[in-house]
């Protein structure tokens, strides 16, 4: 009972149908205009509304971070709204030049805001005396709440958006994995509490950035991988691109990463014979479908997402792994169902998880004997795949096919992706995974019994 609490977390029905049920952060309470929110998620089949639970909170969480980063931004997106309906309206004759703009009307309002913060903080009297009004204003916009979002609209209204809302922007055309912009998005916030507005940003302040993501950046303060500042970079220059802004900024800096790039290790097959009896273990639904993912993952090199979006066609006893489930194009891809793993490829797809609920389930396990770093997660399958197929001598445009990775070097590049799918059906059943496993089993017995001798 505990644990069906904690899976319906943040859901009840009404009737048949399951509710979301979610309250709002404080910090954004105000902005959002309610303490809680609730709202249907159409389905009484509990399994899909734990995943269209899962799909929303996520949404929510990037909306609510994005309100914290620059305010609500459909309050700037309905200003800009507003100043188009204002421009037309003049083209048309519609309104008389003389009557006030909206961005006229907001810098009166900034103004306004700035003396009465003045006065309150004595740095000028009623009459207006003492500190300059620009020096001011300046201190207003960059000391207080309310400042910030006024002088943030008057940005906007001048075509400098902040950088999260531009990237929203962006993102909502950029032809990217969600797996990727959610990526960008962390990218857009970290840039935005560094840097100034786009437009504003200088080679200068870029190259500090940089500089400070290689060694202070991240949670820990001990700063990102060059393979995550590079990311950064590419996500910023992309956006800059999208602005019209001059990329040559973020080229050609030099920077130094004090964390060394993360290394997956592979799996040893003593180690994935304790995962799979550990799992096997387990009470309940996990016990069911833990070894599954393991057994796939081990097949098939598949990442959590494409897990849980694998299909099956049984017409063509293929394993089907569709776009939306992969992270590139080139993950996209149709393998032969390996022979030893059709039973459990059938039995998942007919009832699978989210891939969050994978990678929960799957480090839950690991952590749980022992392996607590970072080296060893559910993506070291895909290491541990492709060096089976080294072993086995399997071609490298063979290989990167069966992983779902682009194709590299030229031949392989243009004709790799050419390789038919049935022909790949010998090699997938030539891994021999359970009987490796179940010779390292005896070998684990044979210890086990030497050592209570």
């Amino acid at each position: 009972m505990p644990r069906y609490r904690v899976m319906n977390h943040h859901m009840k029905r009404r009737g048949k149908v399951w509710q979301l049920r979610k309250r709002v952060p404080l910090d954004v309470r105000e902005e959002v205009g309610r303490e809680w929110l609730e709202e249907s998620l159409r389905t009484a089949d509990v399994r899909l509304a734990r995943q269209r639970r899962d799909a929303r909170l996520r949404e929510l969480e990037r909306e609510w971070d994005l309100i914290r980063r620059v305010g609500n931004p459909s309050g700037i997106e309905s200003l800009l709204a507003d100043a188009e309906m204002e421009r037309r309206a003049v083209e048309r004759g519609m309104v008389t030049p003389a009557v006030p703009t909206l961005a006229s009307r907001l810098e009166d309002q900034l103004d306004d805001a700035a003396g009465a913060w003045g006065r309150r903080e004595g740095l000028i009297d009623t009459h207006g005396n003492g500190m300059a009004f620009d020096e001011l204003r300046d201190r207003f916009v960059e000391e207080t709440k309310e400042g910030e979002r006024l002088g943030t609209q008057l940005e906007a209204l001048g075509g400098n958006l902040p950088i999260a809302l531009a990237g929203e922007r962006w993102l909502a055309k950029a032809r990217l994995t969600d797996g990727t912009k959610r990526e960008y998005r962390r990218f857009f916030s970290t840039a935005q509490a560094k840097l100034p507005l786009p437009q504003q940003v200088t080679r200068t302040d870029a190259r500090l950035f940089i500089q400070w993501l290689a060694e202070e950046g991240g949670e820990d303060g001990s700063g990102f991988s060059r393979k995550t500042v590079n990311n950064h970079r590419s996500a910023l220059s992309a956006l800059w691109s999208y602005l019209d802004l001059d990329t040559a900024i973020w080229s050609g800096i030099r920077f130094e990463p004090t964390k060394d790039a993360l290394k997956r290790d592979v799996w040893t097959l003593e180690e994935i014979v304790r995962l799979l009896d550990a799992a096997k273990a387990l009470p309940g639904e996990a016990g069911g479908k833990l070894p599954r993912v393991i057994r796939l993952a081990l097949y098939t090199g598949a990442r959590a997402k494409e897990i849980a979006g694998m299909q099956y066609d049984a017409e063509s006893d293929w394993i089907v792994i569709p776009r939306d489930a992969t992270k590139t194009d080139a993950g996209e891809r149709e393998l032969p169902c390996p022979d030893a793993i059709r039973d459990d490829v059938k039995a998942w797809v007919a009832d699978p998880w989210s891939g969050q609920s994978v990678t929960n389930r799957f480090s839950e396990l690991k952590k749980g004997l022992g392996f607590n770093g970072r080296a060893k997660v559910l993506h070291s399958f895909r290491h541990t795949l492709l060096s089976r197929l080294l072993e086995l001598g399997v071609q490298l445009a063979t290989a990167q096919k069966i992983a779902g990775h682009k194709p590299t070097g030229m031949t392989y590049g243009r004709y790799g992706s050419k390789t038919s799918v049935e022909s790949l059906r010998d090699t997938v059943n030539s891994l021999a995974w359970d009987e490796r496993l179940e010779e390292a089993r005896k070998e684990l017995a044979r210890r086990a019994d030497k050592a209570r001798r």
